[in-house]
C-alpha cells in the first residue's frame, strides 16, 4: 500500500467510530464522574486558601516601610529570613497546638518546634496527600 492509499484509508477508519453494546452506559458514567464535586479537595482547598490568605495578610499588616532610618545599618533595621520564619513556625505550631487541643489530643506540643522542623513536617504531609491523590487516581483510570 502507497502512501497516497494508506492516509485515505486511515482516514476513512476514524471518520466512523465503532458503536459498542455500553456506550450509553459508558457514557452516563463519565458524566456523573465530570459532575461529581469532591467535597473534601473543596474543603481542604478552602482551608488552605484561608490559613494561606491569614498568613500573607499578617505578613503584609507587619511589613515596616521606614524610610527616615536609612541611616542605620539594613542588620539593625530588619529582621532577619532566619528570625522571621522562627517566628512563622511558631505561631504555626502554637496554632495547630490549640486545633489538637480541640480535639481532645493536648499531650502533643509544637510550639517547641522549630521552623525548618515545621516546614519540614508539612512538606512530609503534603508529598503524603499527593501519593494518596495519585493512587486515587490511578484506581480511577
Amino acid at each position: 500500500m502507497s502512501v497516497d492509499e494508506f492516509d485515505p484509508a486511515i482516514e476513512r477508519l476514524f471518520a466512523r467510530a465503532p458503536a459498542f453494546a455500553d456506550s450509553v452506559l459508558f457514557e452516563a458514567d463519565v458524566a456523573a464522574k465530570l459532575n461529581k464535586s469532591s467535597r473534601f479537595r473543596t474543603a481542604a482547598l478552602s482551608v488552605a486558601g484561608l490559613v494561606g490568605g491569614v498568613i500573607a495578610v499578617r505578613e503584609v499588616l507587619s511589613v515596616d516601610f521606614n524610610f527616615a532610618a536609612s541611616s542605620l545599618p539594613a542588620a539593625a533595621t530588619t529582621p532577619s529570613a532566619a528570625q522571621g520564619l522562627s517566628m512563622a513556625g511558631v505561631d504555626g505550631g502554637l496554632a495547630l497546638q490549640s486545633l489538637m487541643e480541640r480535639a481532645g489530643l493536648t499531650g502533643m506540643d509544637f510550639s517547641a518546634m522549630g521552623g525548618m522542623q515545621l516546614f519540614w513536617a508539612t512538606a512530609g504531609v503534603l508529598v503524603a496527600l499527593l501519593a494518596a491523590g495519585a493512587v486515587k487516581l490511578s484506581q480511577q483510570i
